[in-house]
């Protein structure tokens, strides 16, 4: 498909998630100006940083569920299961942007932030809605896999569930643990972003647990490029689908070993 008949396919499978994603995307480049005009840091970068991240991979999110909607047939999108993940992802994705947003605009921050009642009670309910936004691509997951009339190759589809439940699985499992950090993401090293990545941030000195976060969240978008890939090259689909398994098995290794990595205080790239 092209552009343009994604982006109608998009709108007509599900224009609650197309329009969140996109108007997520669309503050993102308003926030990316920003800091052109506002020169306070937080934690050594920019106080809007942290929101243009969480703007850029919420819209994304929301989009790629949509995105694999697509090619649910008619029956399945009208069920219980997809109303879930088009109601839960948008709900608790605009609850997590809009706090990430707020508290950037204040100079705060908005996780492993304590120190009052409120903050924490608030810290607190993105956890909660960090669950909820994740478990949206489970019973995705579990709705492509029970259809049988899911209309991609079978490699493509497996890549789908694989990644969603991947998605889940490492993405809210890592989350959780780096949540539960009373010294942040750093392991070994200053607690500062300055210094680190560019854009991602990580540190180059020390440890970041943020980097199997990273790669766990977006389990769901490699692993079916990768299956797209294959099917762009035109493996046939027996081999196609043996390689998506192998493939998803490397990208979980990958994701423990940069776990490891950085409760060891390594840097993933220094």
């Amino acid at each position: 498909m092209n552009p343009q008949t994604i982006t109608h396919s998009l709108r007509h499978t599900s224009p609650a998630l197309f329009l969140g994603g996109v108007a997520l995307l669309a503050m993102s480049c308003a926030t990316l100006l920003l800091p052109l005009m506002d020169v306070r840091l937080f934690q050594g970068v920019s106080v809007w940083l942290k929101p243009w991240k969480f703007q850029v991979s919420t819209g994304v999110y929301l989009l790629s569920l949509a995105l694999f909607m697509v090619w649910l047939p008619k029956s399945a999108l009208q069920t219980r299961s997809a109303r879930y993940v088009v109601w839960v992802a948008l709900t608790n994705g605009l609850f997590e942007v809009a706090y990430v947003t707020w508290q950037g605009a204040l100079g705060q921050g908005s996780h492993f932030n304590v120190a009052t009642s409120f903050h924490s009670m608030m810290y607190t309910l993105m956890g909660i809605g960090a669950v909820l936004l994740t478990s949206a691509s489970i019973v995705l997951a579990i709705l492509i896999a029970r259809t049988q009339a899911y209309a991609l190759p079978a490699a493509l589809k497996l890549s789908i569930v694989l990644g969603l439940i991947i998605t889940f699985v490492l993405g809210t499992g890592f989350g959780g643990y780096l949540s539960g950090q009373q010294n942040g993401h750093w392991v070994g090293t200053a607690a500062t972003d300055a210094g680190g990545l560019p854009v991602v941030t990580w540190s180059r000195s020390g440890g970041d647990l943020r980097v199997a976060h990273f790669f766990g969240i977006h389990a769901m978008h490699f692993i079916p490029l990768f299956a797209f890939a294959l099917h762009r090259l035109r493996v046939s689909q027996a081999p196609a689908r043996v390689a998506v398994w192998v493939f998803s098995a490397l990208f979980c290794a990958l994701c423990f070993w940069t776990f490891l990595q950085a409760l060891r205080g390594q840097p993933f790239w220094a």
